[in-house]
């Protein structure tokens, strides 16, 4: 047979087919009528030890059930979170193709979000399915990841009205099982249930036997046997060989060790000698097919004609009822009952040396790799101890895991090497560096790329290594704000990376358009990438990445309406080729522009989508969407959306736990405290790790840096004012030689308001000049009204110029609209603290602590100090006593 081969980086389809069954199968009638009368329950909890029929007995029941059914065989492979998702929404495709995207999207993602968010998307997607089908789970006992339990969890305790899932266990899990047993809201069927009664065990052995059977040895044997019906039918394939066994069984015993071990090994004794071979060797195999037992046995140096393959191998099983698993319906791929291989594994190990035992798994791992079945290939080779023959695999299949956008795998492989044969072979080392890439540890990936080139020693500059090598160089520089060097290293790389590496490509490519905008190559750039981007049989992957890098170099250009029209065909595309990240980039791209424009309804509705993927989105892109969220609303006056999204802002970076990503935050609870007036205006600032210089700023509406300045503006001191004055002069340089045009309108028109409040106001309203020639183009107005009445009446007066009549014109009608907070000594008492922090002063105010108040509002510890923090600086004390006093003297509580 010519075997098919398998795309390593999916699921393993065989996994997602029900268990056929056997011929000889019996109906379990009053096990079927449960399952029906109970057919509209959400869980089904089948449990009990190996080998009492709970496989069969559900898929039995399936087969005559009229309910669109899908299945899961687990196995321990599956004891991550990413993995047991990806059966399960492929499981749940199969009947619904179209269904749960964005669950599915989630996990191509490099941050996969807590148990929670997932159980919340996949909750809600699974619930826009109508048509009611059933979900089995089975070998559900190989799961030990509480994270999975977690999320199975939370579906059962918010079931979709369509889903009926089915556990198929060896004992309980960890589902809050006697929660559901109270509430009546479980179907459970265990060994008892599924122990055969004596009229059934009759009937199971003249089945197979096709005799009559004494009643006498049947009620014997069930005895012996408890009913456990992998025992049965070993003793039944005894039977076939000499006959009444029921004398000569073992007494009961508790776990039936003893029964099985007999019945085994008699079993195993009436083989002839080739087939005891083959089952020996395919012990080591969790699935197999006829032309892996083949290689596995060597039997292609045999020159015995009469030799049994593979294919005649697997027929006798079958004729024999020898615990043989299909796996799926073209009758190709097969297992063995778990307690059969157990007791193979055992024999294996006794009766073969461990040199033996490695060749097999050798060849075994030759013959997976060789039909592109890396994952099992990988842990064959690994098993036999070539652990470099697993390295290579890995070496030779990065580069289309990586273009299949199953980054993940590839991390999964390098998890199972060992870190001296990693830190010894170039190639596992880039592949070290893009899980880094994919996880944003960009910081991690110089030190690796050096060790790589130390040890090419003279290998030529111009192997495709080298490309992927300069590309993390150029990567590294860009970030560092050198735009010089970055595009000569991503240049050097696109002359060395392959066309066939389209992820890799499309990645650079993005860089190439970002470098060459820092380094003041605009014009060449674009045109480059435009030429690219409308080459024929562009593979889809670089021309996604091409056009993100076009909509990146004009939003930072601040060619705010070029970057919209391009961002709208990103939008199409993205939708075309079904790419939800994408879409997740082209709706932020969209509200960042709306902001910028004062356009805010439409900002808060693109942010808000976005946001719903913000574990799809890179974490600055989400955390950065997430603060023009909270900005937008409060540049409308709904403080309390504010608030909340600002809440969000900080549950999503603890739920990454990237604390780097705090100082973001923290700075943009600042820039919320200004918006209000709230004094002192350093509220939130005190967090702030500030950096202030060398980083590349490109288009991020949060800048922790800026902001600083924003708060030494506003409190308007000064020694504050010269210390804003020298900052914002290094942001501006810096900016400037990064050509970064929209940065330099928010930075030009916060130097313009610190020379104001520094009495300059000639420079004032030369710089202003400046920042609005630059505006125009784009259509930013958010940079001018954010700054208040102080920057309104600077606009008015250059407007009197006759510079920029028109446009000021229109700036000045988004501050007619626009309305300020007073400072809080004259802020009235009303509307003081936000609903939320009312919340919380309440429970002060019953005594509650942190965490006692975090789970009485379903909060997080993290957010009940977030608000309190505001809660003292609105009221200006120090602690939870002087905040419950002032607010009874203010009247608030």
């Amino acid at each position: 047979m010519e075997e098919t081969k398998a795309n390593y980086a999916s699921t393993l389809e065989t996994k997602l087919n029900r268990p056929q069954l056997f011929k000889d199968c019996i109906p379990r009638l009053r096990l079927l009528d449960i399952l029906n009368k109970q057919s509209n329950q959400t869980f089904t909890l089948v449990s009990a030890p190996a080998g009492y029929g709970k496989s069969i007995l559900i898929s039995s029941w399936l087969e005559a059930s009229d309910c669109a059914n899908a299945w899961v065989s687990l196995d321990k492979n599956d004891n991550d979170l990413r993995i047991f998702l990806t059966y399960f929404v492929a499981a749940v495709n199969r009947l619904f193709p179209d269904a749960i995207t964005k669950t599915r999207s989630m996990l191509e993602s490099a941050d996969l979000p807590p148990a929670s968010v997932l159980a919340h998307t996949l909750i809600n997607e699974l619930n826009l399915i109508k048509q009611r089908f059933i979900l089995v789970l089975d070998d559900y006992h190989f799961i030990k990841e509480a994270s999975i339990h977690d999320l199975l969890t939370e579906i059962l305790n918010h079931p979709p009205q369509s889903l009926h899932i089915v556990v198929g266990t060896r004992h309980d899990p960890p589902l809050q099982i006697f929660k559901y047993r109270a509430a009546g809201k479980v179907t459970e069927i265990g060994a008892q249930d599924l122990s055969f009664s004596i009229t059934e065990t009759k009937t199971f052995l003249q089945n197979i036997l096709e005799t009559p059977v004494d009643d006498t040895f049947v009620a014997a044997l069930n005895e012996k046997t408890e009913g456990w019906v992998t025992g049965l039918r070993l003793a039944a394939i005894v039977m076939q060989h000499h006959g009444d066994i029921a004398g000569t069984l073992p007494e009961r015993h508790t776990d039936m060790q003893y029964v099985m071990e007999y019945l085994f090994n008699e079993v195993f004794a009436h083989q002839p000698p080739e087939c005891k071979q083959y089952l020996l060797n395919s012990a080591i195999l969790d699935r197999f097919c006829g032309p892996l037992c083949d290689a596995v046995n060597d039997t292609e140096d045999r020159s015995d004609q009469d030799q049994m393959d593979g294919w005649e191998f697997i027929a006798r099983l079958k004729k024999k009822n020898l615990f043989l698993i299909d796996l799926d319906v073209e009758n190709r791929w097969f297992r063995y009952h778990h307690l059969f291989q157990n007791f193979l594994t055992n024999q294996l190990q006794r009766c073969c040396s461990a040199g033996e035992i490695t060749t097999y798994h050798s060849r075994a791992g030759a013959w997976f790799a060789e039909n592109g079945l890396i994952d099992e290939a990988i842990k064959h080779l690994l098993a036999a101890g070539d652990e470099i023959g697993a390295a290579q695999l890995v070496e030779q299949h990065r580069v289309e895991v990586l273009g299949s956008d199953r980054w993940y795998m590839l991390e999964k492989w390098l998890s199972m090497l060992s870190d001296t044969v990693i830190q010894q072979r170039p190639e596992l080392l880039l592949a070290q560096a893009w899980v880094c890439y994919y996880h944003y540890n960009y910081a991690l990936t110089p030190a690796i790329i050096d060790v790589a080139e130390s040890l090419l020693g003279k290998t030529p500059k111009e192997q495709p290594i080298y490309g992927e090598i300069y590309f993390f160089r150029g990567m590294a520089a860009f970030f560092q704000g050198n735009g010089a060097l970055s595009l000569k290293y991503i240049e050097d790389a696109l002359q060395r990376i392959p066309i066939a590496y389209h992820m890799i490509r499309g990645v650079t490519e993005v860089y190439f358009g970002l470098a060459g905008q820092m380094h003041g190559q605009k014009e060449r750039v674009m045109q480059v990438l435009s030429d690219l981007l409308h080459q024929k049989s562009l593979h889809d992957k670089r021309k996604v990445h091409l056009m993100v890098s076009l909509v990146c170099i004009e939003t930072i250009s601040g060619n705010l309406t070029v970057a919209s029209t391009l961002n709208q065909q990103l939008s199409h595309f993205a939708r075309s080729i079904n790419s939800v990240s994408y879409k997740a980039w082209s709706l932020y791209f969209q509200g960042h522009i709306h902001f910028c424009r004062n356009e805010l309804d439409k900002a808060i509705h693109y942010f808000s989508e976005a946001t719903t993927l913000s574990y799809i989105l890179v974490r600055r892109g989400s955390v950065d969407c997430m603060a023009g969220l909270v900005l937008a609303y409060q540049a409308l006056q709904q403080a309390d959306k504010a608030d909340s999204t600002l809440e969000r802002l900080f549950e999503y970076i603890h739920s990454i736990d990237d604390t780097a990503l705090l100082d973001i935050a923290h700075s943009c609870r600042a820039r919320l405290s200004l918006m209000r007036g709230e004094t002192p205006f350093a509220s939130g600032l005190e967090d702030i790790n500030i950096i202030s210089g060398g980083g590349a700023m490109i288009f991020w509406l949060e800048i922790p840096a800026i902001t600083q300045c924003r708060v030494l503006v506003a409190e308007g001191s000064e020694t504050g004012l010269r210390e804003a004055e020298k900052k914002i002069r290094e942001l501006l340089r810096l900016s400037q030689e990064q050509h970064c045009t929209f940065q330099m309108v928010f930075i030009m028109a916060l130097q313009a308001l610190t020379f104001e409040k520094q009495g300059r106001t000639d420079d004032a309203l030369a710089i202003l000049a400046e920042a609005v020639d630059l505006a125009r183009a784009g259509g930013f107005i958010r940079p001018f009204v954010e700054l208040g009445p102080t920057m309104e009446g600077l606009l008015k007066r250059l407007g009197r110029k006759k510079i920029a009549v028109d446009y000021i014109r229109k700036v000045l009608d988004c501050f007619s609209t626009t309305s300020y907070a007073p400072p809080l000594s004259v802020m009235p008492v009303k509307g003081l603290l936000t609903n939320r922090e009312m919340d919380i002063l309440d429970q002060l105010a019953q005594r509650f602590q942190s965490k006692e108040i975090a789970q009485n509002l379903f909060i997080s510890t993290e957010t009940v100090n977030f608000h309190l923090k505001n809660i003292y600086k609105k009221l200006n004390v120090h602690n939870r006593r002087q905040a419950v006093i002032r607010a009874q003297d203010l009247g608030l509580l």
